[in-house]
Order: structure tokens, then sequence, then C-alpha cells
């Protein structure tokens, strides 16, 4: 009980104190890449979204949130601007209606799953009164919420980009 209350008082100080907040895209990145690779039912194109995605998510973690980080170089309206987009692409990520016995939050994953997405899990162990076909059914519908997640976040990584001036698809 005492280090549960320790490790959340800790992050309720860092969420105080920290002028950005405690979220890191290229981390959020790595884990939804390393989840579709593990599936093999996830389609190439959503492989290589994952895989732009974590470019992006490099290039925003270093060249915007390093520079809010630092007193010298940190600019109020932009550090706000850029929480905004950091708690978007936390919430981009939450599935407004799970089915029973999945977490809200799709980058969660069931204890003792490896590196899955738990409603994959759940889509893949669930077949329906029409077997196979409701399974791929549910599949499918899994695939088109994590892709329509990774849509949103890139998006809102783009946008980070935008705030500070130095995002690299404008050079092409």
């Amino acid at each position: 009980m005492t280090v549960s209350f320790q490790m959340t008082a800790e992050a309720v100080l860092r969420l105080v104190n920290d002028p950005v907040l405690p979220f890191y895209p290229l981390d959020i990145a790595l884990d939804v890449q390393n989840k579709l690779k593990g599936d093999s039912r996830t389609p190439p194109g959503l492989l290589a979204a994952a895989s732009s995605l974590r470019d992006s998510a490099a290039f925003l973690q270093s060249e915007a949130m390093r520079p809010a980080n630092d007193p010298k170089e940190r600019e109020p309206a932009h550090v706000r601007m850029l929480n905004d987009v950091l708690r978007d692409l936390e919430k981009s990520f939450l599935s407004p209606q799970p089915p029973p016995g999945v977490y809200r939050n799709l980058l969660y994953s069931l204890p003792g799953t490896g590196p899955r997405f738990s409603i994959l899990r759940f889509a893949k162990e669930t077949p329906g009164p029409s077997g196979n076909q409701a399974v791929n059914q549910a599949v499918n519908q899994s695939l088109s919420h994590i892709t329509s997640s990774m849509v949103n976040v890139q998006r809102l990584v783009r946008s980070g980009l935008d705030l500070f001036e130095n995002n690299p698809d404008d050079t092409i």
C-alpha cells in the first residue's frame, strides 16, 4: 500500500511540476508496432502505417518535446499546445464501447498475453453463433478501430510538429 501511494504521489507531482506531460509518443508508437508485428492477421498496410507513426513520433519527441522541457527554449504557449496534443494522443487509443473483459484503452494488454492488443485477442477467442465468420468480422472490426486510432494519432503528431514548425514532411 505504501509503495502504491508513493508511486501515485510521484506521478501527481510530475504532472504538477513538469512543464510537459509525461506521455512519450515514441514509446507508444513502438508498442503499437510491436503488438501489430506479433499478429499474423495484421494487414501489411497497417504495419507500414505503424512504422510511419514511429518515425513521426520519434521526430516529435526529439524536436518538439525536448525544447519544451528546456527552460531556456520553453515558450508557455507552445508548452500548453504540446500538452493538448499529448493529451489527445492518449485519448485516441480509448475505445468508446469495448467488449466485456477488454480494457477501454487499446494500448493495454491483458495479463500474461504478451505484446498483443487485448481487443484483438478478445475478437479471436470469442466465436459467435456463426463460427469463423463472426471471428473474422470481430477481428476486422478490431483492426479497423486500431487503424482509426493510428490515423488520428498520426494527424495529432503532425499537428504537434506544426506547432514548432519543423515538420520534415513540409520539405518534400
